[in-house]
């Protein structure tokens, strides 16, 4: 048994002395030990009343040694606590109860509990604790769910009751709690305490849990009572997600008295690590909830990286309606809310000082340091101004990673800040908490704030997302939508337009969109074009890769691989592809882009152990690779060309560089890994956070960084991939000459190597294959000819593209095509290069209406951003003849695309129009993945394509090619450039009886994409029924007429509002019944005098309104008719403006020197 007393043997400690990071940990583990370990209850008979009984527990001597990172004793606010106070940082005094002796609780029999478990009694077999409870919970099966959820409530009941604080209050664990709280009296005796939970599995890694559980100030005179209302907490079903509570240690922790208490987040995004700092007066309590209504005032931090910004910060004062304050009672302390009735927004008065923001940086960055990720603080400044870190988190969530490529829409209920990111489409629903039952599902919650019948898991599967008038970056309510990935705007000053629409219908959405940060609500349901125009995210998963990484057997050569120069080049060629693959999104390099993400992770030691094993097997596929070239190049034997010693020269340069670049990369994994190694064990990582960050980038600079031009310098592994791969085709023809085992001839700039062995088949390369190759213009190409493959190497640009075709290829693909399209790209995500990205789209879908795939199994598509690269693979292909028809629509395609990109790059073709490698993959993934829409999306793009290139000064795709398309491309394209011919005479075409409706107005749409001046004129020729009509075209990317201003005619105040549209936007796109509005025209011209370009012919020979024009353009005589371009006036109007302006006007005006004299 216990000794009745247990205080003279906590091992004394002086006050003022720091006993580090485990001593408080240390006293409560080993002191349960000694007490509690040797104690057996199996053997227990007999019964004893429970005012004998004494809480006799087994409890494992595993658990029993708590070490400072014990998550298991300690929970995680008290394992990160004993780290902060190791570090030396600012941390309250404070005990840990650990998780062995709240079990030692759980398992105190106990008393008929029938009051708040009705029938417990019957069904528990063995003595009646809260351990046999919870097993007995855990054994119910999935179907009695509400009796699990029942006794979880009761149970939480009755942990909290005075019924249980009377059973449980003379145990040994009782008293050992009073004694841990009795060492901080000695500490302090005044000093009130706090009783905060500290779950086993809360403040995780990926899993906040915050706000879940219960913190408590001490108010009753025995600490006991507290610490059950906070173990109560973890019993309510709403927070038993596996469906019985976890366990669960405490912390109790002096209560600081503060001046202003807060919460810090060091990073606000992905794409932001400024340090945000949101405070009010009083304890923490006042924004750590998020449920006060309060608008937290604000600090941003700048960090000392930013060098404008350097150690600077700004403020933004909050509008404070209520705040808390440590209140002293008879028995305790508590915290009292105190109403604000006259809060202001601009309290300038409650700003910290320098020196408490400098005092923040500084500990927000140790603490980063030592979690080495980004942390989420809870802080106090007392009335002396002094510091104190309450309690730390990884942060879990940031925003940046959900991306559109769309702008925000013109027409919204409301713009706000976005505090979650996601988007959703609903009802508006004003939030009643008597109709929560009632809520439609999907809705869109409106409310003041947050309130804690908002935040139940059954209420928030309901809601779509959540708009509140005043809301926290960095509370509960906020990390708790993160969490559950539930979009959260605060609309501030503009939530009463969304109250004011209640019940309507409404899509919201929180993210980044063209790549800025913002929230917007609107009417109607724009979840169809959100999902159409989201970016695929860039951001690696915490879930294994799908795709199998090559192993160490897949990269080695067979024996005979390389016996034969034909079966070597093949072998390289393969080599090549499968260490590029490495480079591919989900090819286990993916966390080194994202490091952020990666520090986030509960998987990070894990991801980062797999990424060095990847590693490995790249550095020993490239050494295979190094190694499988010398040995190519050795074919060519003693009489070696002057062509081929060279390369074996220059193939010792690149392994020696080769070498140094893999130790850099040795180091540099030893600067990844083990500072997380440190952290991981609770150690101050050896290396900052951010250096640590900049050393993932630079260890993924190594390995995938490419500068083609200097290649040969080796400076990362892409590079060196890239220089053998260049090496090892030009060798290929010398090879074959001086090894004789084949023949090599050049013709058209085009190097024919022949490997076949002599047979009667039919060889690869027929006849119209060699013809459609001559017919491509690049620099050079070299032609592989074997028996059962045809390898063409074509050089683009920089970077060397390849068409394979394959009789058996690898996988039991069969006959397969295989294009593997490269280009070079000046920034890693080639967003710096849309033209080039366009193109790449274009030859897939030029394909695709082509029919490459016409006789193959399928036709698959993938995209390698960072080789720059688009693979297209038909397999299965039915016969040889039909791989080389393939073969030959392949080349004919490629012949369409010399110069596209120059072509393509200013021109729009899906909105949001942003280019990057990932919206690439998404754009051509689109068809497969979703609806129609995107089907017919991407066919006016691809139409838009064909346009452009007959309304430029191209000719169009080559005529072999242009054959392959459909009867009715050719005859948009025939018609479209017909149009394009005869911009004066377009009425003729318009009114030939030889051109299709349906073709006119599919090319009309891309006239008003491309000229919409111009095109207006002939809108209501196609659509009859808007004549005369008031209207503003907006021009769209689909064959569907879309307007700003709907058709119309103009009553009351509706001219107001196309009078105030018209001078935002001008009348490039408005009806003809606008451009011969003179009021309205007027109007337009006021702001904008070009307009009169547009503007009806009948009002070009309005005197006073081609005046307003040329008055403050003279440039806009141009565009006046001809008479007012004889007119003295009006010209010499234009003239004072514009002196050059005399060019426009008549011959006669030009000639009459009298006139001229005048000017």
């Amino acid at each position: 048994m216990l000794p009745e007393t247990i205080d003279s043997q906590i091992p004394k400690t002086n006050p003022e002395q720091n006993t580090g990071a485990g001593s408080s940990a240390s006293r409560a583990g080993c002191s349960l030990k000694r007490y509690f370990s040797d104690l057996d209850l199996s053997d227990v008979s007999h019964p004893t009343w429970l005012s004998k009984r004494n809480c006799w527990s087994p409890v494992s001597d595993q658990a029993a040694g708590c070490s400072t990172a014990n998550r298991e004793q300690l929970g995680g606010k008290g394992m990160f606590l004993q780290r902060m106070k190791k570090v030396g940082l600012s941390v309250p005094p404070f005990e840990c109860v650990t998780a062995q002796v709240i079990n030692a609780l759980e398992q105190h029999p106990l008393d008929n509990l029938d009051h708040y478990l009705p029938g417990i009694d019957r069904e528990l077999k063995a003595e009646t604790c809260l351990k046999n409870i919870r097993e007995h919970l855990n054994a119910l099966p999935p179907s009695e769910q509400s009796k699990r959820d029942n006794w979880l409530l009761g149970l939480a009941q009755f942990v909290a009751s005075d019924d249980y604080y009377e059973q449980v209050k003379d145990s040994e664990a009782a008293r050992h709690i009073r004694t841990l709280r009795h060492q901080l009296d000695k500490l302090s005796r005044s000093q009130p305490v706090i009783v905060r939970s500290s779950g086993i599995n809360e403040d995780n890694y990926g899993d906040a849990q915050a706000g879940k559980y219960l913190s408590e100030v001490q108010g009753e005179e025995d600490v006991l009572r507290t610490c059950l209302k906070v173990m109560a907490s973890g019993y309510r079903p709403e927070v038993c997600s596996e469906g019985i509570p976890q366990p669960m240690a405490l912390i109790i922790q002096q209560c600081i008295d503060c001046r202003y208490g807060g919460v810090v987040m060091s990073f606000q995004s992905f794409q932001k690590n400024t340090i945000r700092v949101e405070y009010t007066r009083g304890q923490p309590r006042g924004v750590v909830a998020g449920q006060s209504g309060n608008r937290p005032h604000r600090i941003d931090i700048y960090r000392q990286d930013h060098k404008e910004e350097a150690h600077s910060y700004q403020y933004f004062p909050g509008t404070i309606s209520s705040h808390f304050v440590l209140h002293k009672n008879n028995n305790g302390y508590s915290e009292t809310i105190i109403d604000n009735a006259d809060a202001q927004s601009d309290d300038s008065g409650q700003k910290l000082t320098d020196k408490m923001v400098s005092d923040l940086r500084d500990a927000v960055t140790k603490l980063e340091d030592l979690l080495l990720c980004p942390v989420d603080v809870e802080f106090a400044i007392d009335h002396q101004g002094r510091l104190f870190l309450l309690q730390v988190r990884p942060v879990t969530r940031l925003s940046g990673g959900m991306d559109f490529a769309m702008c925000i829409p013109k027409e919204t209920l409301a713009i706000g800040e976005g505090i979650s990111e996601g988007f959703c489409t609903g009802p508006l629903w004003l939030a009643k908490k008597p109709q929560a039952d009632s809520m439609p599902k999907g809705a869109i919650v409106v409310a003041r704030h947050a309130e804690d019948w908002m935040l139940e898991p059954g209420f928030l599967k309901r809601a779509g997302g959540f708009v509140l008038a005043e809301a926290g970056f960095n509370d509960h309510v906020a990390i708790l939508m993160k969490q559950e990935k539930i979009a959260l705007m605060r609309a501030g000053d503009e939530y009463a337009a969304v109250i004011a629409q209640d019940g309507q219908q409404a899509t919201l959405a929180c993210a980044r969109f063209n790549g800025e940060p913002g929230a917007f609500i609107v009417v109607g349901d724009l979840a169809g074009k959100l999902a159409s125009h989201r970016n695929l995210s860039s951001a690696f998963s915490d879930v294994p890769p799908g795709k199998a990484v090559p192993s160490r057997d897949d990269l080695s050569p067979s024996e005979d691989a390389l016996c034969q120069v034909a079966s070597g080049f093949q072998w390289l060629t393969d080599q090549n592809a499968r260490l590029l693959a490495f480079f591919a999104s989900g090819g286990g390099l993916d966390c080194l882009a994202n490091p952020i993400k990666l520090s986030m992770s509960p998987q990070r030691s894990e991801l980062l152990a797999d990424t060095r094993e990847i590693i490995s097997r790249l550095i020993y596929g490239a050494e295979k690779l190094l190694q499988g070239y010398e040995a190519f190049l050795r074919l060519a034997g003693d009489s070696s060309s002057s062509q081929v010693e060279p390369l074996l020269d220059e193939l010792l340069h690149l392994s020696n560089r080769f070498e140094t670049l893999k130790q850099t990369i040795r180091s540099g994994l030893e600067s990844v890994i083990m500072p997380m190694q440190a952290a991981e064990d609770g150690q101050l990582s050896p290396v900052i956070f951010r250096h640590w960050l900049a050393d993932c980038h630079h260890l993924q600079s190594c390995l995938q960084a490419l500068n083609t031009i200097q290649a040969e310098q080796v400076r990362s592994v892409h590079e060196l991939i890239f220089a053998v791969h260049q090496r090892f085709v030009n060798a290929l023809a010398p090879i074959t000459l001086a090894s004789s085992q084949g023949k090599v001839s050049l013709e058209n700039r085009i190097t024919y190597v022949d490997h076949r062995t002599p047979s009667e088949t039919a060889p690869l390369l027929s006849p119209a294959c060699k013809a459609s190759l001559e017919g491509l213009v690049f620099r050079k190409a070299i032609v592989v000819c074997m028996d059962e493959a045809l390898i063409v190497n074509l050089k683009l640009g920089t970077h060397v593209s390849l068409i394979e075709l394959l009789e058996r290829a690898e996988g039991g693909k069969g006959r397969t095509l295989r294009l593997k399209f490269s280009d070079r790209f000046h920034s890693a995500d080639g967003s710096g290069s849309p033209g080039k990205l366009k193109r790449m789209w274009f030859l897939v879908e030029l394909l695709k209406a082509i029919e490459l795939d016409k006789n193959a199994g399928s036709m698959k598509i993938s995209c390698n951003a960072v080789a720059g690269e688009i693979i297209v693979e038909c397999t299965r292909m039915r016969s040889r003849e039909n791989m080389q028809e393939a073969f030959v629509k392949l080349t004919n395609a490629l012949c369409s695309l010399v110069g596209l990109d120059h072509c393509l790059s200013p021109i729009t073709l899906f909105e949001g129009g942003r280019w990057s490698f990932n919206r690439l993959a998404q754009r051509l993934d689109a068809q497969r993945l979703d609806s129609d829409a995107s089907a017919e999306a991407n066919r006016f793009a691809f139409q838009h394509c064909l346009f452009s290139m007959v309304d430029s000064s191209r000719d169009g795709i080559v005529p072999e090619c242009y054959q392959l398309l459909s009867k009715h491309q050719q005859e948009f394209m025939d018609q479209g450039r017909c149009l394009v011919k005869s911009k004066d005479n377009v009425w003729e075409v318009l009114m030939s009886d030889q051109v299709s409706e349906d073709i006119l107005r599919e090319l009309l749409h891309h006239f008003l994409l491309s000229h919409p001046g111009n095109a207006i004129q002939w809108v209501e020729f196609l659509y009859p029924h808007l004549k005369d009509q008031y209207y503003v075209i907006k021009p769209s990317y689909s064959y569907s007429l879309e307007f700003d201003v709907p058709p119309m005619q103009l009553l009351g105040g509706q001219k107001e509002r196309v009078r105030s549209f018209l001078l935002k936007h001008g009348i490039e796109c408005a009806s003809q019944r606008i451009r011969n509005d003179k009021d309205l025209v007027l109007a337009a011209l006021a702001i904008d005098p070009y307009s009169l370009e547009y503007v009806s012919e009948k009002l070009r020979s309005d005197k006073q309104v081609v005046l307003a024009a040329v008055s403050r353009e003279g440039y806009c005589l141009r565009y006046a008719s001809p008479k007012l371009r004889d007119d003295e006036e009006v010209v010499i109007a234009a003239m004072e403006d514009y002196r050059e302006a005399l060019e426009y006007a008549s011959d006669r005006i030009r000639s009459n020197k009298k006139i001229l004299s005048k000017l």
